[in-house]
């Protein structure tokens, strides 16, 4: 099973990831108070392999996100597919090697 910690904007995104490891961040793009391009930022400069577990929802197109940020190894184009997503955060969580995924959904 998963344990999921789910925060409604980018502030309380970094303020989590300031303070727990996560074996995958679900993120947005579009966020309210801070944006999803900020908060990896934040991971860029603080835990760069955490966007390796990153898997990013956006409506921007998926090569510019990947031109800025280049770790980051899932980012789906919405609409999201429901088989998509269960795809990504399978890939995420084997690369993490952790048995029981500790999740964080950004809402």
């Amino acid at each position: 099973g998963l344990m999921v910690d789910s925060v409604n904007d980018g502030d309380a995104a970094i303020e989590h990831l300031r303070t727990e490891h996560y074996a995958l961040i679900l993120l947005d793009i579009v966020l309210p108070t801070v944006s999803g391009t900020l908060v990896m930022e934040h991971l860029q400069i603080h835990n760069p392999p955490a966007l390796e577990r990153t898997v990013v929802v956006t409506g921007l197109v998926v090569a510019e996100i990947r031109k800025v940020f280049p770790t980051v190894v899932h980012a789906l184009s919405n609409p999201v597919l429901p088989a998509g997503l269960r795809s990504a955060i399978r890939s995420c969580v084997h690369q993490s090697g952790e048995g029981t995924a500790i999740g964080f959904i950004v809402a």
